[in-house]
């Protein structure tokens, strides 16, 4: 299936277009505040213009002048850009000095020197006025600019989670306890003329998509600007061109399933949210050293550093807190077999709908639960259900359907690879992809997402014409429902791919995103074994595996002797045909043991159907049988065609 060209006329640059985005917050790093602190000079100091609405005096500063205003000296702060009076660049407390016995104002205290250069650029809140904040920007002492929009709740302490933030973001703050304490303050009272709209996740917001460094898109109104109390929550950065990226990490991957199934994953997390899709995950399972971890360096590359891969050793209430910092991004999560196996059903559904526990406040009323729309990429040894089953627990087949179980091996005898280039061996060349994506990453996404927000409609109208056709394909024309979501899910992925080579992202051939996920696709039915719903199939396994299991030791044969063991225990009798053994199972023994975890009459109907079950004369799923022990009961009557049915 060949995809239309979705460029629209009107992308040239995307260095162009990344200047026009971000027009309305460069003016915010670079206008001056309407007042409350003077820029590079002291000329100006106590006058009406630069002075705040109250006047600001130190806490427990006896000398801090309150009322006095127009030209007379005032406490207040100063904000120095550069070197100036022999004042080193900061943020500076000039306080008052007054008259011991009248307590009039007589001259300004000497500065005191708070922090480096902090910019209060905009004031942020959301849609309904709360979660109100600020928008700092500051240099660290590589000149690197840090932006953080921070929680104005983060003030309601004593300040040091708020301090301890920007030191490790590279502020410099003094150290004298009195002086340090001013930050807070300072940012209290600063009033910018910018204003801006504030969001909590990543991801879309109507047309414009927030990361926590830069939203890509254009507002009607006011700047969207994310806003947390961690300002590096998601491992984002840039090394190298994207030219780079594309020749040396992404084109070298075309013609390997797996490896240009993790890139389309990448591209395809902004996606989801776009085409307003359900979340999910593709688990690539593996023995070591299959190249698992390749994978996940390729993709990650899309957005970071290798650091942008998380791991799964975590707490459900740390994944709730990760999944919200990468929505509508993709997550990377490595070695599933590091999460604990209890809670591992509750995790992938979680993951999957978007929406984390249900909490309280202190006063008993609820919180609004934490949301997401997250795609991710996951990575390990055993498959989910294997953890699941490990815990206890009784794999469903929601869950597998949201997270989709994949084998790593793309059956070439080359561990993940389908194809190596000529002369190099499968581990040189993951080693080379990994050197790569280590040296070339961040660039593709940001790419991505200006050629998106050039036309989210266009953009929208490609992804599910793309989406809709190969999924129909996929699925085919009876395929269970299960089935047909899974085949969405591959079909969006491979979109979003082929959007991306059609954006000259990729370095690939078009159709080459649509040709890998359909053999990833063939893979995955092949291991579920079946196009219908996974239930049934499960049921019957399980039927058979108790028979298996117990036949000899829980059954005792119709026909017996005096030497014959004594059955413990005994769930029914077993009767010996030509065609193979047939079970009379008592009905509480199938009820809670050869049907556990299932609905009992959803497991005898799976039975009938697959002409696995006698029936009775009615149609019912028990009979009434005369068996050895001389009771005419009602009992399961399994005949030799579940074997069959599942050979």
């Amino acid at each position: 299936m060949a995809a239309t060209d979705p460029l629209p006329a009107s992308i040239r640059s995307l260095d162009e277009r990344a200047d026009r985005d971000l027009a309305v917050l460069a003016q915010a790093r670079t206008s001056k505040p309407k007042r409350a602190f003077v820029e590079t000079s002291r000329d100006n100091r106590g006058s009406r213009d630069t002075a705040p609405d109250n006047d600001l005096s130190c806490p427990g500063d006896a000398n801090g002048d309150r009322g006095n205003r127009d030209n007379h000296p005032h406490a207040h702060f100063d904000l120095l850009h550069t070197w100036s009076d022999g004042r080193a660049p900061g943020v500076y407390w000039v306080g008052v000095i007054t008259d011991k016995e009248s307590g009039a104002v007589i001259g300004e205290a000497d500065p005191v020197w708070v922090c480096s250069p902090l910019t209060i650029a905009a004031l942020t809140r959301d849609p309904q006025s709360s979660a109100w904040g600020r928008l700092l920007v500051f240099p660290d002492n590589d000149r690197k600019e840090h932006r953080w929009a921070m929680p104005m709740a983060m003030l309601a302490g004593s300040g040091e989670e708020l301090r301890g933030v920007l030191l490790s973001e590279g502020l410099v703050i003094t150290s004298h306890p009195s002086a340090r304490r001013m930050v807070a303050d300072y940012i209290a009272r600063e009033k910018p003329d910018v204003t801006a709209r504030c969001v909590a996740r990543t991801g879309w917001h109507g047309d414009v998509f927030a990361l926590p460094s830069e939203t890509f898109g254009d507002t009607k109104t006011e700047p969207v600007i994310l806003q947390s109390a961690a300002p590096d929550g998601v491992a984002l950065g840039q090394v190298g061109s994207l030219d780079g990226w594309r020749d040396h990490v992404a084109a070298p991957c075309a013609g390997n399933s797996r490896l240009v199934l993790a890139l389309c994953c990448a591209f395809a997390g902004p996606c989801i949210g776009l085409l307003n899709a359900e979340g999910g995950g593709v688990h690539l399972r593996g023995a070591s050293s299959t190249g698992k971890t390749t994978a996940g360096a390729v993709a990650a590359s899309v957005y970071g550093p290798p650091s942008f891969i998380r791991n799964w050793r975590q707490t459900d209430n740390g994944l709730e807190g990760v999944a919200t910092l990468h929505s509508d991004l993709l997550l990377i999560l490595d070695e599933i077999g590091q999460l604990e196996p209890k809670h591992a059903g509750a995790v992938a559904y979680m993951l999957a709908n978007g929406q984390g526990k249900g909490r309280s406040r202190r006063d008993g009323t609820p919180r609004p639960p934490a949301t997401w729309r997250v795609l991710f990429l996951s990575t390990g040894e055993v498959g989910l259900s294997d953890l699941v089953t490990q815990g206890g627990g009784k794999v469903r087949a929601g869950q597998e359907v949201r997270v989709i179980d994949l084998p790593a091996d793309a059956g070439a005898g080359l561990g993940l690879f389908d194809r190596v280039p000529d002369g190099v061996a499968a581990g040189v060349f993951a080693d080379d992809l990994k050197r790569a994506a280590a040296s070339h990453y961040g660039t593709a996404l940001p790419a991505f997402l200006r050629a998106l927000v050039t036309d989210p409609d266009k953009a929208r109208g490609v992804l599910r014409d793309m989406r809709d056709a190969l999924a129909t394909d996929l699925a085919g024309d009876h395929a269970d429902g299960q089935v047909r979501r899974v085949a969405d899910r591959f079909a969006l992925i491979a979109a979003a791919g082929e959007l991306a080579t059609a954006y000259k992202l990729t370095g690939w051939q078009p159709e080459e995103a649509e040709r890998a996920i359909r053999q990833c696709f063939a893979a995955w039915l092949t291991g579920r074994g079946t196009k219908g719903a996974a239930e049934p199939a499960a049921m019957l396994a399980q039927v058979r595996a108790f028979l298996e299991a117990h036949g000899e030791s829980r059954f005792t044969p119709w026909v017996t002797d005096d030497r014959a063991p004594r059955t413990v225990n005994r769930a029914g009798y077993r009767k010996s045909a030509a065609a193979g053994p047939e079970y009379y199972v008592e009905r509480e023994a199938f009820k809670r043991e050869l049907a556990v975890g299932f609905d009992p009459a959803q497991v005898a109907r799976a039975l009938i159907e697959a002409c696995a079950l006698m029936t009775d004369t009615d149609g019912g799923a028990t009979r009434k049988e005369r068996l050895p022990d001389g009771r005419n009961t009602r009992v399961y009557r399994i005949v030799p065609a579940l074997w069959e049915v599942l050979a």
